[in-house]
């Protein structure tokens, strides 16, 4: 591991991303009280079962970041984009189910806002 000067150490490429995971907690392994309760606002069509069953941590973090459109938006982009080119991806199941989700977020829950200098 190389040593940034001032920082902490930096992982070469060849480092291993599982040994570079925090370990587990109980929020990666099951939804918690927030996601239940924000998974029932949702309608049955929009709502990302199959997410919540394979990835709960993400839909807790979804959850928690939900009101907040500036980090839904950068979170929606880190789950949708692959900005490091090494990840293996989303089963399809949850690709959609992440996708429709980020369209009912920006059409329903928090659209693009317009500015009053729009035409």
């Amino acid at each position: 591991m190389a040593t940034v000067p001032g920082g902490n150490p930096v992982p070469t490429s060849n480092a291993d991303p599982v040994k570079l995971r925090h370990p587990l907690e109980k929020d990666d392994l099951e939804l918690n009280s927030i996601a239940k309760a924000w998974l029932a606002t949702l309608t049955e069509a929009d709502r990302p079962r199959e997410l919540a069953r394979r990835f709960p941590r993400i839909v807790n973090r979804i959850a928690r970041l939900w009101k907040i459109p500036l980090q839904m938006d950068r979170c929606f982009d880190d789950l949708l984009t692959d900005n490091r080119g090494n990840r293996q991806g989303f089963p399809l199941a949850v690709l959609s189910e992440l996708s429709t989700l980020k369209d009912y977020y920006n059409t329903r829950v928090f659209p693009p806002r317009r500015s009053v200098w729009d035409s």
